[in-house]
């Protein structure tokens, strides 16, 4: 149906609705607007994720209230209370041996079901925010309704921490650690989970990682995961930041890696927010499907920010060049959503002064 009535809405554009996310000229001075499911025409953020393609520009949304709840489930204010109590309640954990070790042999797809806001309407992660990054879910989802969107992929950057819990594939484990891995078409994941008890890396040693730093421990057939020291990045329902932490759990139940995570963010969150994780078994084993070492210079080439000048010698484009990008930006996409909705509000205005 999205498909059908597209180009009939496209051609409306600004006599669909009332003002909301694709009519206003201005979005911070809708504040009032964000929680009302209307202002995103009943969109999911995903479906907003969607607006790239014109068959699903602009169209009315089948988002429905309460479709997965955001809050974590648990009392726990903080990652480490989580973690601790989980393992007070295993009694230390289960030490397995090889021969006692729970069979996660076989590659796995799915991921998440809500850790992007799931099926709920975007003016629920609205809520879910705070103000300072209610504003910053808001300006993405604009971008999103003018086709202005950011991506890691498109600039070589990581995928950061949300991705590579999402988009792992096989979970290798031993008595002592695990791995979970994951294979995109121009990027790779790897995540090392120590279950030996020797804990976290000592506070003085400590720095944001792009995957961040996990333990763990076996509570029967059980993983349960603690990630600290992850690097803020985008992802998630909007974004995170370097305070995040995160528990997880996983276990194999017959075809399906059944797992949950609850995020512990609260410069992000009102409230430590969970979501559901089931990754179901690859059927097809075919060895041209198998995984692969990629990187994003095999399909986007080297950074525009190296390049061979007049002298025929390597050379690093500085402040003040159109095509130079500051590597230590923690949040990139903000530059870009900023500067981009400065240039699209003057593409607009040349449009109409010039009479088309």
């Amino acid at each position: 149906m999205r498909k059908i009535f597209s180009i009939f809405v496209f051609l409306l554009g600004a006599s669909v609705s009332a003002q909301d996310i694709f009519t206003t000229k201005d979005f911070r001075e809708d504040r009032d607007l964000w929680t009302d499911p209307a202002y995103f025409r009943n969109n999911s953020a995903d479906e907003m994720r969607e607006m790239d393609t014109a068959s699903a520009y602009g169209l009315e949304g089948t988002a429905q209230l309460g479709a997965a709840e955001l809050a974590s489930p648990y009392p726990y204010q903080s990652a480490s209370a989580h973690y601790e109590s989980w393992l007070e309640e295993a009694d230390g954990g289960t030490q397995h041996t090889w021969e006692t070790l729970p069979d996660w042999q076989g590659r796995f797809t799915g991921g998440a079901d809500r850790m992007y806001g799931g099926s709920n309407p975007a003016s629920e992660v609205v809520k879910f925010l705070t103000p300072e990054y209610q504003e910053y879910f808001v300006q993405d989802m604009k971008s999103l309704a003018d086709k202005r969107s950011w991506g890691a992929n498109a600039f070589c950057f990581p995928g950061g921490f949300t991705t590579s819990v999402r988009d792992a594939e096989e979970f290798i484990i031993t008595p002592d650690r695990a791995w979970f891995l994951g294979a995109g078409n121009n990027r790779n994941y790897i995540r090392w989970i120590y279950t030996d008890n020797t804990g976290h890396t000592s506070e003085e040693f400590q720095y944001p990682k792009w995957h961040g730093e996990s333990i763990g421990f076996w509570d029967g057939d059980s993983l349960v995961v603690y990630t600290n020291q992850i690097r803020g990045w985008k992802g998630g329902l909007t974004e995170f930041t370097d305070q995040l932490e995160t528990v997880e759990r996983y276990r194999r139940i017959g075809d399906t890696l059944q797992g949950e995570i609850t995020f512990y963010d609260p410069q992000v969150h009102e409230k430590p927010f969970h979501s559901k994780l089931v990754y179901e078994l690859y059927v097809d084993t075919r060895p041209e499907l198998r995984p692969l070492y990629n990187t994003c210079t095999d399909t986007n080439g080297p950074a525009s920010k190296v390049y061979m000048d007049e002298r025929g010698i390597l050379n690093e484009r500085l402040p003040g060049d159109p095509l130079y990008w500051d590597a230590t930006d923690p949040r990139p996409w903000d530059t870009f959503l900023n500067i981009s909705e400065e240039r699209y509000r003057q593409y607009l205005n040349s449009i109409e002064d010039g009479g088309h």
